[in-house]
């Protein structure tokens, strides 16, 4: 290992685990002792994470306050150094986080940002017509299966956090966070460079959820039973399908 990775190597360990080998290759004078230079840099890192955090969940920073957001950010950089080249990553276990100190309605509202990150920042991908349908032959629809464009995410939840988030986005007093009276089904993606949203029905979140898994039309159709009678399923499915086609939530057939 050459002097200067290895220096490298123990100024990281310094940022991410208070390993404090560093010290000896710290230079003190009689202004600035070696702890005070390493605290400059420790806390500009800390900082640059808290920014971070702050771009990627900007509707919870702002419902929070930043007291109460730079406090569970903080604590979150301590349990979770990043582990990305790129600090657009950092963020990815904060709804997870949230959900270990049993913030429920914040780990939901955090998942929401960061899966709109996701929708909005997910690669460029084909998007299936009805024209590509309309030519598939019909003996060949019960073995269809589908490529879900690449910005979809699903999404279940129990409290109002989308109308929260809805509020505060439009600058609106928000309501209170209160838990549905049941839970309550997400469809996310990007289209025409925006991202949208909308809630699914029981069945209709049981059919996405299995074509994004790689379920055949057939397959679809099947589950379906549990909702509509079997003369009916087949147009139901297709009904599904063509909305989503619509939409643009599906990118090809495969």
């Amino acid at each position: 290992m050459t002097a200067l990775l290895h220096l490298q190597n123990q100024f990281q360990n310094f940022l991410l685990k208070n390993q404090v080998d560093i010290e000896k290759s710290i230079v003190s004078t009689a202004n600035v002792s070696v702890n005070q230079r390493l605290g400059i840099y420790l806390d500009a890192y800390r900082y640059r994470l808290l920014d971070s955090l702050v771009s990627n969940f900007p509707i919870l920073s702002t419902y929070l306050g930043p007291e109460k957001f730079h406090q569970l950010g903080g604590n979150y950089i301590d349990k979770f150094p990043s582990p990305y080249r790129s600090i657009r990553w950092y963020g990815d276990s904060f709804s997870a986080y949230l959900k270990q100190l049993n913030e429920s309605f914040l780990a939901e509202l955090a998942e929401f940002e960061w899966k709109m990150t996701l929708s909005f920042d997910a690669a460029d991908d084909e998007v299936l017509t009805i024209e590509q349908m309309a030519a598939i032959p019909s003996d060949a629809w019960p073995e269809l299966q589908f490529k879900p464009h690449a910005s979809l995410q699903r999404m279940d939840f129990v409290w109002n956090a989308v109308k929260i988030w809805e509020a505060i986005s439009n600058e609106q007093p928000p309501e209170k966070p209160t838990q549905n009276t049941e839970l309550t089904r997400w469809a996310l993606w990007r289209h025409d460079y925006l991202n949208r949203f909308y809630t699914l029905g029981e069945e209709e979140a049981w059919a996405l959820d299995a074509l994004i898994k790689g379920s055949t039309f057939s397959e679809l159709c099947e589950g379906l039973c549990q909702w509509y009678e079997e003369e009916e399923v087949g147009m139901q499915a297709a009904s599904l399908l063509k909305g989503w086609i619509q939409s643009g939530l599906l990118a090809e057939v495969i």
